[in-house]
């Protein structure tokens, strides 16, 4: 298992954050998270990154590194291999977007079939037509 590691907030990142403590999480930490998630609702990254950023004690969690270790976790599974207990599906952008990864269209596949309205872009993105009561805060 990968250790989460705490460091100074970068000091480009200040501009942002101020000067504090940062998280930068493991990817099995933000996969025990996620699997908290109940079908039904989605989280966001920046809602995961707030919480492990408490669980820890830090001012923030790298959003960057959150990001990217979610779609990690989604792309470990190849669409006949899928782990049905990490529901990484359920968690999107802020901007309420899936979040782009090679299974993306599994990933729109299962929100749409837990009750979520798709809302598709011209670029080919996909936004999810959700509301407060349906976000899941940790």
């Amino acid at each position: 298992m990968t250790k989460c590691k705490i460091v100074d907030i970068p000091t480009k990142m200040e501009k942002f954050y101020g000067k504090g403590k940062m998280l930068h999480p493991s990817i099995e930490e933000i996969e025990e998270l996620v699997k908290t998630i109940p079908k039904g609702f989605v989280a966001t990254i920046d809602a995961l990154a707030k919480r492990l950023a408490k669980d820890f004690g830090t001012d923030v969690t790298c959003p960057m590194r959150t990001g990217n270790a979610i779609k990690k976790i989604s792309e470990r599974y190849s669409n006949d291999n899928i782990d049905l207990k990490t529901p990484f599906w359920r968690v999107i952008r802020s901007d309420k977007m899936i979040i782009k990864s090679k299974n993306f269209e599994f990933c729109a596949s299962k929100i749409e079939d837990e009750g979520f309205k798709l809302l598709f872009t011209k670029s080919g993105a996909i936004k999810l037509d959700v509301n407060g009561n349906r976000m899941f805060f940790f």
